[in-house]
C-alpha cells in the first residue's frame, strides 16, 4: 500500500571494522521504519542513522520498500574544494579528507557536508600539530572566543554540530555534553506589503528575472528550490509545481498562479530551457548568488530602501496568506515545514492577528473627537459676547 507522504532516503556507504554497510539517513516515521526493519536495517545509535548490510540483494529489497514511501538518494561523493585544499598542509589534509569521508558514509545532504567541512578546516589547521584525538576543552574554548565570536549565532551552533562529529571520529575524550550550543535566537520574519512585491514585479525588465521574482513570491520558494526547478517538474495542464527535494529531503506539490502562465510561456519559447528552468550562462544551475542579487536589485529599482532577500518574499507570501484568512496548516504544506510551530511565527507579524488589535490610545482619541461639538453649523455657534467695560 503506497504512502500518502513521499520521503527521500539518502543512501550514503558506511564501513567498520565488522563490514560494509549502507547508511540511510530519513526523516521520523513509523511505517518507514518498521519496513527497513523488516528488511534487516538495524538503528545505529552511534552515527544515528540505519545501517544495512551491503550486498545486491538488500539493495533490491531496499529499492523495493522505498518505492512504497519515497524515493532513494545516493549520496555522489565531491573532492574537497580547492581554497580548503591550498589552507592545509600535507599532514593536515587527510584529517579533513577522514572526516568528509565519514560524513559521506553516515548518509548526510550534500549541503550539510559542505557547510561541516568549510567549518572544521580552518580548525584544523589552526590547532596543529595538534591531532583531533588530543583536542583538548581550552582549545577548542579559546578557537571559538577568538575565531567564531562574531559568526552568527545559527553558524556557531552549527560549529558545534561539526565538532561533535569530528571529535567522536577520533574518539577524543571530550564529553559531547560540554560543548554547548549558544542558544536559539528566535527572530521575527521580515516582510513586504503586497504592492511593494507588485512593484518589484513591474520594475524588472528582464523576463527571466521577472518570472524568477514572481515564482519566489507567489509559490513562496527557497531559494535553493527554484534553482533546483526543472522544466518537467511544472505541469500547466493541472496547473502544479512539483518541489522535489526540498528542504529535509521532502517533496511537496504546490498549486501554480494562473496569473503566471502567460509570463511562463513568454519565458520558454524565448529562452528554450532544456533540464532546469532556470540555467547558467556556463553552469547547468543559476546560482544562488545571482539569485539574490536580481531581488535586490528589483527592491533597489522599485525604491525600497530596506535590504530585501529571496527568503523575505517566501516570509511575504506566508504572511500575506495568513492575513487573507488561509488556515495555519494549509500554508505549512505550502511551505513543506515539518513542524506548525515553525509556522506559527508568522501570526507575529500578520496584521488581521495580534497587529490588528487596536490600541487603548488610538480608542480613546477617537471616542474623544467624537465628544466634540461641531462648531460649523449655526445651532452651536455661541450668542455674541457683550464688550467689557
Amino acid at each position: 500500500m503506497s504512502n500518502p507522504k513521499h520521503f527521500v532516503i539518502t543512501v550514503g556507504d558506511y564501513r567498520d571494522s565488522s563490514g560494509r554497510y549502507f547508511s540511510l539517513r530519513t526523516p521520523f516515521h513509523r511505517p518507514l521504519n518498521r519496513a527497513l526493519h523488516r528488511i534487516g536495517a538495524t538503528w545505529n545509535k552511534e552515527i544515528k542513522c540505519w545501517l544495512l548490510g551491503y550486498s545486491k540483494k538488500n539493495w533490491a529489497e531496499l529499492q523495493s520498500t522505498a518505492a512504497n514511501f519515497g524515493t532513494l538518494e545516493v549520496v555522489s561523493r565531491r573532492s574537497l574544494p580547492t581554497a580548503l585544499i591550498k589552507e592545509l598542509t600535507k599532514e593536515t589534509l587527510p584529517i579533513l579528507e577522514q572526516y568528509q569521508s565519514m560524513l559521506y558514509a553516515r548518509g548526510y545532504a550534500q549541503n550539510t557536508i559542505t557547510a561541516y567541512v568549510h567549518l572544521m578546516a580552518p580548525l584544523i589547521a589552526e590547532l596543529y600539530p595538534t591531532f583531533p584525538d588530543t583536542y583538548t576543552l581550552a582549545q577548542i574554548n579559546t578557537y571559538r572566543a577568538t575565531r567564531l565570536f562574531r559568526k552568527s549565532n545559527s553558524t556557531q551552533r552549527q560549529f558545534v554540530g561539526a565538532l561533535k562529529l569530528l571529535l567522536a571520529l577520533y574518539n577524543n575524550a571530550i564529553a559531547p555534553s560540554t560543548l554547548v550550543r549558544p542558544r536559539a535566537i528566535k527572530t521575527t520574519p521580515k516582510v513586504i506589503a503586497v504592492n511593494q512585491v507588485l512593484t518589484m514585479i513591474a520594475k524588472t525588465r528582464n523576463l527571466k528575472h521577472r518570472l524568477i521574482i514572481s515564482l519566489l513570491y507567489s509559490c513562496g520558494l527557497r531559494r535553493g528550490e527554484i534553482i533546483s526547478l526543472k522544466c518537467t517538474d511544472l505541469n500547466t495542464e493541472r496547473a502544479t509545481i512539483h518541489i522535489r527535494q526540498g528542504k529535509w529531503g521532502k517533496d511537496r506539490m504546490l498549486p501554480l498562479p494562473q496569473s503566471l502562465l502567460p509570463l511562463l510561456r513568454e519565458y520558454v519559447h524565448f529562452f528554450q530551457p532544456k533540464t532546469y528552468l532556470f540555467e547558467g550562462q556556463t553552469t547547468p544551475k543559476y546560482s544562488a548568488t545571482s539569485i539574490a542579487n536580481i531581488v535586490s536589485r528589483a527592491a533597489k529599482n522599485a525604491g525600497i530602501s530596506q535590504r530585501i532577500t529571496p527568503h523575505m518574499l517566501r516570509h511575504s507570501y506566508a504572511t500575506h496568506l495568513l492575513e487573507k484568512g488561509v488556515d495555519l496548516r494549509y500554508i505549512q504544506e505550502l511551505l513543506g515545514h515539518s513542524n506548525i510551530d515553525t509556522t506559527t511565527v508568522y501570526t507575529h507579524v500578520a496584521k488581521n492577528t495580534t497587529l490588528s488589535i487596536e490600541s487603548p490610545l488610538d480608542r480613546a482619541v477617537r471616542d474623544q473627537l467624537a465628544q466634540k461639538i461641531d462648531f460649523s453649523s449655526n445651532e452651536n455657534e455661541l450668542p455674541p459676547q457683550k464688550p467689557i467695560n
